[in-house]
């Protein structure tokens, strides 16, 4: 048992307990699981840079109110509860091709005091990885908007990517992709204002299964105070929304919250943080799922506790009406601060899994409240064969690290902080891993615990019981040169931005830490055990404070260029709904919604839900990247929107695949071989004439068809 007395000069009145397995023992932590997979990472938001230049602008006078707590001689816990939540705002990250040129570029959102910036990637123009700001021109700076995080997608079906971006305490924007390079606000218009909540994170779906993108929105509470998280959430929550797209030749939305049974006439418990559109159960239809912060109240196991912050999971009836089936999934056993997600075949089951960042097990301390190591672990859940989720780290365990289903998560034991994440196959051997930022401005400090947080994923052959994946720690990122251990990162989004075959990372931070970090070392064998802190107060008395030299500053942007090294192969998929090109089809244009998974030769298969808006408040690229190793094939399949199934044989190293949908379904048994070739021939056909596809790959898509098909109605 050891007493965190190193956390009391943040101002921690009352002891805090974390309990370790071998400390509690009395023997030391095992040593930390760190790995170097041969990867460098290089941050190009360097000065004489247009990326450099982004500064995240504080929402005034909110910042001002906490600026002037700094300068009294002493302030106590109300005084905290009255002060804004993120006064430097929540700056988002979107990467998307805006002009489809075949080139990421990257949307980043901003404050009332500064616009928002669309940096377009200039390869495709200079042949150079270089970016400029378009805002202005485009039409997308929103100046005076204070922007949260934002999302995109092909709303009209137009082949031309909207951007929809989130309010402060006021109404959203949706901004018209008009596809010669400029954008047109049609919020009044189309009615997806979405009233003045404090709306934080948005994603985009075919919720209804009518080929048009809906959009379901995160609100949180109004941020001007820190009631709802120090307080009672019901009171000072906000519901979450969601607005389904009936179409017209400017898309129009209505709310229907309530009546689709995603959102409650009254707010939840647990301030949300997080939405996720995905085809959770691969069935075709698009669920919702939602992350809620437990806040600072004490667990339930503690004494004067309440668990109220829970991922709950909305199964979409495939006709837009969702059904809370948190309970039956067994969520409810994982309560949490749960701010951030991303998906994945973490453990080679061919489920989708997921990872969702939380507090931590280094940081909860500094709100007072009682903690056992491992109930506020950033970590997997594993979906099982019968969609039910399995928790390597049940806080409804008294010891998580101990009696847990992986007590030692994988062998990391402990975990920091984090907002938003991505999964990626970063170094292309085939494996899911994942990378996830974040750091928390928290009444009394700032958490420094999270460096940039790269997890390589130890392969099948390393699983525990069979069914919990095991990550190693790569440090690649603390040597990029962003500095991330000081940025306070919020916006996390991935994607390949100068098409070399290698994922990479784009991040934005609300605020940095200027001063000296104090060091709170722990021993837990973790990675991440050289935690620290910024102290803006120290304790001088019973919940009385005195502000210390520690301060933020300006936010920045860092875009972080995978370099490769280890000569691994990689392909990347691009899907194309083709509603409205081909008879019968019926994803959108994007594809969003789709299910892509690649299996390379002699390797599991690799799984990437296609989605417009996760992470936390963020956006990854649209195009799916996939790593095989040495490998010389793989195999594409992709699940479209509406349940079909495509597959693509032989596809190579170095590929990068516009994979069309063919709503011709191969593993179909009511279909003849000769109506099925008859059905695919002619989507095909069609998409050639529509410029979609060209003649080749036709050829190769129509003789992938029909392997695909004959090997699926093999006798078993």
């Amino acid at each position: 048992m050891i007493a965190r007395a190193s956390l009391r000069p943040l101002g921690v009145a009352a002891a805090f307990v974390v309990l370790t397995g071998a400390c509690a023992s009395g023997g030391s932590a095992p040593p930390p699981k760190v790995v170097n997979a041969g990867i460098t990472f290089q941050n190009i938001a360097v000065p004489g840079t247009p990326l450099a230049e982004y500064r995240r602008c504080p929402t005034l006078p909110e910042h001002q109110h906490r600026l002037a707590n700094k300068k009294r001689l002493f302030i106590s816990i109300s005084d905290f509860t009255d002060e804004p939540l993120h006064d430097r705002g929540i700056p988002g990250v979107v990467v998307f091709d805006y002009n489809d040129d075949g080139y990421q570029d990257v949307y980043v959102t901003n404050g009332p005091c500064r616009p928002s910036s669309l940096f377009e990637n200039m390869m495709g123009k200079t042949g150079k990885l270089e970016f400029r700001d378009v805002a202005e021109q485009a039409g997308v700076a929103l100046p005076g908007f204070n922007a949260n995080g934002a999302c995109a997608g092909d709303i009209d079906n137009s082949g031309r990517d909207s951007l929809y971006v989130l309010g402060r305490n006021g109404p959203n924007r949706l901004l018209l992709n008009q596809g010669d390079g400029r954008f047109k606000d049609i919020t009044e218009e189309s009615g997806a204002g979405g009233g003045s909540y404090s709306h934080v994170s948005c994603t985009m779906g075919d919720f209804s299964g009518n080929g048009r993108l809906g959009i379901a929105i995160a609100n949180s509470s109004n941020l001007k105070n820190a009631k709802a998280i120090m307080d009672d959430t019901s009171t000072y929550n906000q519901p979450n929304q969601l607005l389904a797209n009936t179409g017209g030749s400017t898309p129009h939305f209505e709310d229907v919250s309530v009546s689709s049974g995603f959102a409650t006439p009254t707010p939840l418990i647990g301030q949300t943080w997080a939405v996720a559109a995905v085809d959770l159960f691969q069935r075709g239809c698009t669920d919702l799922v939602v992350g809620s912060d437990q806040g600072a109240v004490p667990l339930a196991k503690f004494a004067g506790g309440r668990d109220r912050g829970f991922i709950r999971v909305y199964k979409n009836d495939c006709r837009g009406r969702f059904t809370d089936v948190t309970q039956q999934l067994g969520l409810m056993e994982s309560p949490g601060a749960w701010m951030g997600f991303a998906f994945g075949n973490l453990n080679f089951n061919g489920e989708l899994s997921m990872f969702v960042t939380n507090f931590g097990d280094f940081m909860l301390p500094m709100y007072g409240l009682p903690q056992n190591l491992g109930d506020f672990s950033s970590r997997w859940l594993i979906q099982r064969p019968d969609g039910t989720i399995a928790d390597p780290r049940s806080p409804a365990q008294l010891h998580p690290s101990e009696t847990g289903a992986d007590p030692t998560l994988g062998g990391l034991n402990a975990t920091p902080f984090g907002w938003g994440v991505s999964t990626l196959d970063y170094d292309n051997d085939g494996y899911t891993d994942v990378a996830y930022y974040g750091g928390m401005q928290a009444i009394v400090g700032v958490n420094a615990d999270n460096p940039g947080t790269l997890l390589r994923n130890d392969g099948p052959k390393k699983l525990i019981k069979g069914l919990y994946p095991s990550f190693s720690y790569d440090p690649a990122l603390t040597k990029s040169g962003a500095d991330n251990r000081t940025r306070i990162t919020t916006g996390v989004a991935s994607g390949d931005l100068n098409n070399d075959g290698h994922v990479d990372l784009v991040t934005a931070a609300q605020g940095v830490m200027v001063g000296k970090l104090t060091s709170d070392p722990q021993d837990f064998g973790s990675p991440f055990d050289s935690s620290a802190y910024l102290a803006e107060y120290r304790a001088v008395g019973v919940l009385s404070y005195k502000p210390a030299p520690g301060k933020t500053g300006e936010g920045t942007l860092a875009v972080e260029m995978n370099k490769g090294g280890n000569g691994n192969g990689s392909v990347a998929v691009r899907t194309l709904g083709a509603k409205g090109l081909v008879e019968d089809a019926r994803a959108n244009r994007d594809g969003i919604g789709a299910v892509v998974s690649f299996t390379p030769a002699g390797l599991p298969a690799a799984i990437s839900p296609v989605m417009a808006g996760s992470s936390f408040a963020s956006q990854n690229s649209l195009v799916q990247s996939f790593g095989m190793g040495t490998a010389k094939t793989g195999t594409v399949e992709v699940l479209w929107p509406g349940g079909v199934r495509n597959k693509l044989f032989d596809v190579r190293p170095g590929e990068r695949i516009t994979f069309p949908e063919i709503p011709c379904d191969h593993t179909d048994r009511s279909l003849s071989a000769k109506s099925f070739e008859s059905c695919v021939d002619g989507a095909l056909q069609d998409l050639v004439d529509g410029g979609k596809v060209t003649e080749p790959m036709a050829a190769r898509f129509a003789s992938s068809a029909l392997r695909a098909f004959h090997e699926a109605h093999q006798p078993n």
